[in-house]
């Protein structure tokens, strides 16, 4: 008898079982840059064929790295905000809130579209401090349902940005800016020669043609210009990180200059605040 469970997505929801499948993956290695016995665990019970990415090293790594560094983040502004918010946006099946020790915050939430949200409850379980929202990041319901809390807040929003066209992406922080007094928003860019490049990633090909990015900024001080109220804090280029895991041409590459800044995956971290407004004026 069959008892895993099966998946029945569409293909950007599908995305997340790609980073299931590097957390699981590296949660065996001796060296693992990031430790994820959840991911593990689901993996193993889910009906759908990850062999699928087996030749994908350089994404499985840069998935771990990137995790770690959002992880890193979120562990700093706890430390700074114990009773703080957070939220998840487009949270899959990450299991981030246990990874953390599931950490005694004001409040926790993880959101998606409703079929991840659905796959979502099969695995992992909602308590007291930690609720799963079935919403698009874009029905800006779920901003007044945190702000309630009136505490420091913060947005992570891993692999999820690069799928949309750069005036939703702009249009998103601003709104952003429009609701928030203050906010610490976390977030991945995709490496800038991407975008449009989907069929050449060594796990995203996998899953569909339809699925394409669309969007990243060369340079993230960009931001600042959309709105007084954005400060860049933080940003972290990933082949920093890597610790050997990736393959070796890419890490020659990685010391011009020109390959450094076009192909590499960044983490950044952005600080909304009425202040940034005060003294712009």
């Amino acid at each position: 008898m069959n008892d895993k469970i099966e998946t029945k997505l569409t293909q950007l929801p599908e995305n997340m079982l790609i980073m299931l499948w590097a957390k699981a993956v590296e949660n065996k290695r001796k060296d693992a840059l990031l430790r994820d016995e959840k991911a593990a665990e689901i993996m193993e019970k889910v009906d759908y064929d990850f062999s699928k990415f087996k030749h994908g090293q350089f994404s499985q790594a840069g998935c771990c790295i990137r995790a770690s560094l959002i992880d890193k983040e979120i562990k700093a502004f706890l430390a700074q905000y114990p009773d703080a918010v957070v939220i998840q946006l487009g949270a899959g099946i990450d299991a981030r809130y246990d990874r953390l020790g599931r950490p005694e915050v004001t409040h926790w939430y993880d959101l998606d579209l409703p079929e991840a949200i659905g796959l979502r409850r099969k695995f992992l379980k909602e308590s007291e401090r930690n609720t799963f929202i079935a919403s698009s990041l874009f029905d800006y319901g779920w901003i007044e349902q945190v702000k309630a809390h009136k505490k420091p807040v913060i947005m992570v929003v891993e692999g999820v940005l690069m799928y949309f066209a750069p005036e939703e992406v702009r249009a998103f922080f601003n709104e952003l800016c429009a609701r928030f007094e203050e906010a610490t928003v976390v977030f991945d860019m995709l490496a800038f020669s991407l975008v449009g490049h989907s069929k050449q990633h060594d796990t995203l090909n996998k899953i569909g043609e339809d699925v394409e990015f669309r969007w990243s900024v060369l340079d993230t001080k960009e931001m600042e210009t959309w709105n007084p109220k954005i400060q860049l804090q933080t940003e972290y280029y990933m082949s920093q990180y890597e610790n050997g895991r990736y393959p070796f041409v890419f890490r020659m590459l990685y010391k011009i200059p020109y390959f450094y800044r076009r192909f590499n995956q960044r983490v950044v971290v952005l600080n909304i605040s009425d202040a940034y407004r005060q003294n712009s004026k």
